[in-house]
């Protein structure tokens, strides 16, 4: 929330999509930026999403996809604190560029992958995250670019469990 804040302050009108993993965390996480001072809403409310809205707390299952393909930019959670990440691909495949924290042992190769093709950052600190999302948002050619970067990642890398399966259905 504090590189959000900052983002507002540099950027105006932002809208931050939070989508906590799991489901009890739902409501504390739309008190908690209520609390900071921020119009928060529910997508289970069925409030629409209007300027005044400042977070948007995805709470409703299926709607990562929908929720991604509305964004800029996206920061896969759960990796600047030691819970290990969350999936990158989601956001890459939909051709976003994607920002990560350290704490990827979840998701180590699909990490590896995206970073080594430009798709993705990792970021160690909430001021690199910042200064990453700010170059973002402020050059939308290098946005587009580094999505695309992502994109083709995912493109060239589907199929591989089929191979594997395929390799492995040999020996049997």
């Amino acid at each position: 929330l504090h590189v959000f804040r900052q983002l507002r302050k540099q950027f105006g009108d932002c809208l931050l999509v939070l989508v906590p993993r799991h489901p009890e965390r739902f409501e504390s996480v739309a008190t908690l930026c209520r609390q900071r001072g921020y119009i928060t809403v529910l997508r289970s409310e069925g409030v629409a999403c209007t300027g005044e809205v400042n977070v948007y707390v995805g709470d409703t299952m299926g709607d990562l996809l929908l929720l991604y393909a509305a964004a800029d930019v996206a920061f896969v959670g759960g990796s600047l604190v030691p819970h290990g990440g969350h999936n990158l691909l989601e956001p890459a495949a939909l051709g976003l560029p994607v920002v990560t924290g350290p704490h990827v042992f979840n998701f180590v190769e699909i990490c590896g992958l995206l970073i080594d093709a430009g798709a993705a950052v990792k970021v160690t600190d909430t001021d690199e995250l910042l200064q990453t999302v700010t170059r973002w948002l402020t050059d939308a050619n290098e946005r587009h670019r580094i999505g695309q970067l992502g994109r083709q990642v995912v493109e060239k890398n589907r199929g591989a469990l089929q191979a594997v399966m395929a390799i492995i259905d040999r020996y049997l």
